[in-house]
């Protein structure tokens, strides 16, 4: 079996040490090269192409092995995805953009990239949540008239609000009942009163909650609650390397990884 090249931005971060132990897991995926200010014992400069830009790494890697294919997987903080996806473009090399908190400007650059690249963003690369988002999108479209609310649960560190699969369920929810524009409500105070059509998105912060989505519908003498919770951050990780392989001689596109989830369902 040919491997897969990985290039990882932002090893050094919680979610990065983690795909680096996925990796060194899969003996179908190997490391070769990582956006990272200097080298660093587990990143060792002759057997990784470390750089401090994924420009500079994706002129200078090569691939496990002759034809093999190079996919970079970016789990960095966002503020270098709009850079990182040019470079991708540029270099003709399939992004896996993990990145939250993205501004118009990234989501622009993303989306230029992926004329030229594949490109997959996800907000959270939890298989089992975007199986919740596709089983929201189709309760929208069977309980049309139901009030929807989204209660998103995640550690006290946990900088944006609301999380991003929090409005990546609200996005399948509106697509769902056929609506994208529908309103989103995010806070509510004082007088308030609900709207037909509103999707309301609740975020909690405490503790080491690693993360919990419950979508719920709410119709008449009944509701229908689906609930996502992760245990485990490593599941992003093997998340992240399933994205990178599903990405792997695909063509120029923008992709999500529900894309994922349904070429595993042979869909």
């Amino acid at each position: 079996m040919t491997s897969l090249g990985i290039v990882l931005v932002g090893p050094r971060g919680r979610l990065g040490r983690l795909v680096l132990d996925e990796v060194q897991a899969r003996t179908s995926a190997v490391l070769v090269g990582a956006v990272h200010r200097a080298v660093t014992p587990s990143l060792p400069d002759d057997e990784v192409c470390v750089r401090a830009s994924l420009d500079d790494v994706l002129a200078d890697v090569r691939p496990p092995e002759p034809g093999a294919p190079i996919v970079v997987v970016d789990v960095a903080t966002a503020g270098s995805t709009a850079a990182h996806a040019e470079a991708c473009a540029k270099h003709g090399v399939p992004l896996v953009c993990a990145t939250t908190g993205l501004s118009d400007a990234d989501r622009a650059a993303l989306s230029a990239a992926a004329q030229r690249t594949a490109v997959l963003v996800a907000a959270n690369l939890s298989p089992g949540a975007h199986l919740v988002a596709l089983l929201a999108a189709q309760a929208a479209a069977a309980m049309a008239h139901a009030d929807c609310e989204i209660v998103e649960v995640h550690h006290r560190l946990k900088k944006d609000a609301p999380s991003g699969t929090a409005l990546m369920l609200a996005d399948a929810v509106a697509e769902g009942r056929g609506d994208p524009k529908a309103r989103r409500v995010c806070a509510r105070e004082g007088e308030a009163k609900r709207q037909d059509g509103d999707i309301g998105v609740v975020a909690v912060r405490g503790g080491d909650v690693v993360g919990e989505h419950t979508v719920t519908f709410f119709a008449a003498g009944e509701r229908v609650e689906l609930v996502h919770k992760v245990s485990d951050r490593a599941v992003f990780a093997k998340g992240a390397l399933d994205a990178a392989a599903f990405l792997a001689g695909r063509a120029p596109g923008l992709y999500a990884m529900t894309d994922v989830l349904k070429a595993k369902l042979g869909r």
